[in-house]
């Protein structure tokens, strides 16, 4: 469903852009190219400003959050730019070029299996980049889609079951991995937390790494739309039950990579961290851009590489 949305959105963008275009050259004499060119960036610089809204609205609560800390404007300005680059990425390219197909994985390849959970109105295209590359070191990958795209958390946690299900099942590995990004976070906490019944079912799972997971929910869900927007609002009751109902056997493997300057988990350190949870911290990076970004990347296959190792170890022989 969001492929078939950002494909439509991408469309009506398109045909925009299009009239500007011949409005300017057909009324106003502008040479063809400079028409389109200046058309083009109308979209461009719209998705620009409402980035540099919300790095304004997290350096507002950055300086709230820690009065002492500074980070100087270097760092800002490369998240913004970053960030510009991953969401024409994302929302115009990736999503609906990869959102229906299936990752690059090594089946076979003798790293552990990792599923990828994607987050708040994306799909599995936008993890296409970081598949690829960990299907190249080895690492067999799979991927789901949570859909309905606005509905319940709680809705995605089959989905997530479903995931790793198919991932074992396809590899014939006792122990899988999660990558998730965002919301895809939550959702697999929501899975872990729903399996504690079922102690089998997650057992399999020797680590999970979140990037820019709103764990303790996030300012700007005033402003999104869906169930799960409401979900992820800051300490929401819906989070506090989800926290209420975890084992803290289960958040031990979570390791949580969150960015200082991340535009949309706001505020950014208190909104990311939990109790018994590993966090790693970078900087000079927005929300997106963590799921391309590869420094993270690294950081989170070593997450995955000792967190899969204390597993065995407490396994024993």
């Amino acid at each position: 469903m969001m492929r078939r949305l950002l494909a439509a959105l991408v469309s009506l963008v398109g045909l925009g852009v299009l009239g500007v275009a011949l409005w300017l050259h057909l009324r106003h004499g502008w040479n063809a190219g400079a028409a389109l060119l200046f058309a083009a960036a109308i979209p461009v610089g719209v998705d620009a400003l409402l980035l540099a809204q919300q790095f304004a609205i997290g350096a507002w609560f950055r300086r709230r959050e820690a009065p002492g800390t500074r980070h100087g404007p270097g760092a800002t300005v490369r998240a913004w730019t970053g960030e510009i680059a991953a969401s024409l990425r994302t929302f115009f390219y990736a999503q609906i070029r990869y959102g229906d197909a299936r990752l690059p994985s090594a089946d076979g390849g003798p790293r552990t299996p990792v599923l990828l959970v994607h987050g708040y109105v994306c799909n599995r295209g936008i993890w296409h980049p970081f598949a690829r590359w960990l299907a190249h070191r080895g690492h067999p990958v799979d991927s789901v889609n949570l859909e309905p795209v606005f509905g319940s958390i709680d809705a995605y946690v089959p989905i997530v079951a479903e995931g790793v299900r198919r991932l074992r099942a396809r590899t014939g590995g006792e122990r899988v991995a999660i990558v998730a990004h965002s919301m895809g976070g939550v959702a697999v906490r929501a899975w872990l937390a729903h399996e504690q019944r079922e102690p089998s079912a997650h057992d399999g799972v020797c680590a999970i790494v979140t990037l820019g997971t709103p764990h303790r929910g996030t300012w700007l869900a005033h402003f999104g739309h869906g169930r799960n927007v409401s979900q992820m609002k800051p300490d929401s009751e819906w989070l506090r039950a989800l926290q209420a109902r975890e084992a803290p056997a289960t958040r031990e493997r979570l390791t949580a990579i969150w960015s200082t300057h991340d535009n949309i988990v706001i505020p950014q350190a208190q909104a990311q961290q939990l109790p018994d949870v590993r966090t790693i911290a970078v900087r000079g990076r927005g929300h997106v851009a963590l799921a391309y970004d590869h420094e993270v990347w690294q950081l989170a296959v070593d997450a995955i590489e000792a967190g899969c190792a204390r597993d065995a170890a407490a396994a024993g022989p």
